[in-house]
């Protein structure tokens, strides 16, 4: 009976586990999405109509996005595979730069590839008996 008990504990804290991280996954993505949506149409309105305090807006927004990913990334390290992550965590890590720089045409790339990154990691996760066990 113990042996039992202690088993269908463990197939809990599995499940549990399972169904958390997919759920979070798709909620961190989410919100990395929107915000990469958000700073995109930054970028064009910037493109068309510069001026300076769009720019420094447009900075402080990609070093918020920034400062997401630092509080996420040992999430995405710990249930997803490297190579995928760090090449997202490498154009994140290039957005303030460039943005700090000026250089809107490599700022632009770099948000369209964070977000094709997001939504691959997003949609490779769908929830299946496969992915919580």
């Amino acid at each position: 009976m113990k042996r039992v008990i202690i088993a269908i504990v463990l197939i809990s804290v599995s499940v549990y586990t399972g169904v958390y991280s997919l759920n979070e996954t798709k909620r961190i993505c989410n919100n990395m999405i929107s915000r990469i949506e958000t700073l995109t149409e930054y970028n064009t309105d910037i493109l068309e109509n510069d001026n300076h305090d769009k720019r420094v807006e447009f900075y402080n927004k990609t070093q918020s996005l920034h400062d997401i990913w630092e509080e996420n990334s040992k999430f995405f390290y710990f249930f997803f595979n490297n190579d995928d992550i760090k090449q997202l965590e490498t154009s994140i890590e290039k957005l303030p730069e460039h943005a700090k720089n000026g250089d809107l045409e490599t700022t632009y790339l770099c948000l369209v590839e964070c977000k094709e990154e997001l939504e691959y990691i997003k949609n490779s996760v769908p929830p299946s008996f496969d992915n919580i066990f």
